[in-house]
């Protein structure tokens, strides 16, 4: 569990969790947040972003820094992932980054 505090002030604790896009193959990363009242994980967000036709394999992805660009900020100053480029989708610009290994072994795998 991670703590996560939003640009927003709210504050999360929060999980990594490992999929893959249906379309492709490409490497998604989901993220959960605890609900204590309730002791489970419910869905938060999805922290990258699938653009068509685009397989990296399991360590690249593109991170969504239109709907959660703190969340992304977050993920490269803990220093989970490195900015190797970026993609295009409209008129948004999508940074494509690598994860660590060490990121990528310790998050959870989507259940099936």
């Amino acid at each position: 569990m991670i703590e996560f505090k939003s640009r927003y002030g709210s504050t999360y604790e929060i999980r990594f969790v490992k999929a893959n896009y249906a379309n492709n193959g490409s490497l998604a990363v989901l993220v959960e947040d605890f609900e204590p009242d309730l002791e489970y994980w419910e869905p938060y967000c999805t922290l990258t972003v699938n653009l068509d036709g685009y397989c990296f394999g399991q360590s690249m992805a593109y991170l969504d820094t239109n709907n959660v660009p703190d969340l992304c900020e977050f993920v490269i100053e803990n220093g989970w992932a490195t900015v190797i480029g970026e993609g295009y989708s409209g008129f948004c610009t999508y940074p494509l980054v690598e994860f660590t290994e060490e990121f990528l072994g310790e998050i959870c795998e989507v259940m099936e």
